[in-house]
């Protein structure tokens, strides 16, 4: 029994290796395991995943990601697809080019008298949360709200449009609910909307509102208004019959603003990185102008996989977009950026191979121990050091030109 555990267990770490070297690397394992004592195999088996771990990480690179532009133009198709797919998955588009109207505003804790009295051609009014409707809150709303919004609605004596987070939290997102009649603070109201999950939301904690005649407000009734109003203004003043004046701060009713978020979570991620991975490429002797160029390419091609990738996923498993999903996104790009450049040659770009361990770790004060990797075109080799720290980074050597005949 013992035995078919060691087997499966080195079985299941050849898995973890690269599959041109699999064979030979079990086959390496299985004569091993049988010099050591019964009493020491399974450590020793599971000391297999680490080799193969090891054995995929420095294993050369297959041909097609050798060449920097193979490289450049995997990371533009990419870009390509993944812009393709915003463009024609609805959610993603919805958040490029957001449906909401230009211009609309909400005031908060106005009053219905005021509301009526406003010196605005377009605007709607709705109260507070404070219907009950079973198991989730109803606002009143006039007839005219969601023909600001731009939300079609079924007609209906009381038409009653849903929240997309009340639908799904207070209905478990029951798709046959439209047209159905519920039952509102003991009048029967059918369900004639579903508000789209968009990265806007009206003021107050309401799960649906409950579109009525303007008259069914209750004067003194305090609620939230909805207005068209001249991008320029920021209140709007409304007199009353004594001659007193009341002003209300307009407060704009804007989409997520896409570009600016992004730029603003690339901010943070790019100060966040050094937490997770080394900013230095290694010391060179020389620097060559298209090493950095290329360092940039990648990184301008990053952005928009990240971006549109982001969406596309968020998309196709039907959730609005979450901001931290495009930071984490943008740290593990930016990892990948600067992990891929280190492994390269500085002068043809291509990704060295031929890894070879060279010293002793137990000797880490006494010596240098890490991987020597090759460039195939013999350029020079690369010195990784095993423990990275502050002075001890990756180093490039150069070969002359007297090594040439063994390239």
């Amino acid at each position: 029994m013992s035995d078919r555990l060691h087997l499966a267990l080195l079985c299941g770490a050849a898995l973890l290796a690269p599959a041109k070297d699999r064979e030979e690397w079990l086959a390496e394992w299985r004569a091993e395991v049988w010099y050591v004592s019964p009493s020491r195999r399974t450590r020793f088996c599971l000391g297999a995943f680490r080799d193969a771990l090891w054995l995929r990480r420095h294993s050369p690179a297959p041909v097609r990601r050798q060449s920097p532009w193979q490289c450049l133009g995997f990371l533009t198709a990419l870009a390509a697809v993944s812009l393709l797919f915003a463009f024609r998955l609805p959610l993603p588009r919805e958040m490029l080019f957001p449906p909401l109207p230009a211009g609309l505003v909400t005031i908060s804790g106005i009053a219905v008298d005021d509301y009526r009295q406003l010196p605005v051609p377009s605007a709607a009014f709705y109260g507070p949360a404070e219907l009950r409707g079973g198991n989730f809150t109803v606002s009143l709303a006039s007839c005219n709200l969601f023909d600001l919004l731009n939300v079609p609605i079924s007609s209906a004596a009381y038409p009653l449009v849903m929240s997309f987070s009340g639908w799904r939290n207070r209905f478990g997102g029951d798709p046959h609910i439209l047209g159905r009649t519920l039952t509102v603070a003991g009048r029967p109201a059918q369900v004639a909307a579903i508000l789209p999950d968009r990265d806007w939301e009206l003021p107050g904690r309401a799960d649906a509102w409950l579109i009525v005649d303007g008259r069914s407000f209750v004067t003194g009734t305090r609620g939230y208004v909805v207005a068209r109003l001249n991008p320029s203004r920021h209140d709007v003043a409304v007199q009353h019959s004594d001659g007193s004046i009341h002003r209300f701060i307009c407060i704009p009713l804007t989409a997520l603003n896409l570009p600016f978020t992004f730029l603003l979570i690339m901010g943070v991620s790019a100060v966040v990185l050094p937490a997770v991975t080394s900013l230095s490429l290694g010391e060179y002797p020389a620097h060559h102008l298209r090493r950095w160029i290329f360092l940039a390419a990648k990184f301008v091609l990053v952005l928009p996989i990240v971006l549109f990738g982001t969406l596309d996923v968020f998309s196709l498993i039907a959730i609005h977009l979450q901001p931290h999903a495009l930071f984490v996104g943008s740290v593990i790009g930016f990892r990948w950026v600067l992990n891929d450049q280190r492994r390269r040659c500085p002068v043809c770009l291509r990704v060295l191979t031929n890894p070879t361990r060279i010293g002793e770790p137990s000797r880490t004060l006494l010596e240098w121990y890490g991987t020597e990797l090759l460039c195939t075109r013999g350029h020079g080799l690369l010195h990784v050091p095993e423990m990275r720290n502050s002075y001890s980074e990756q180093r490039w050597l150069r070969l002359d030109s007297s090594w040439s005949s063994l390239f």
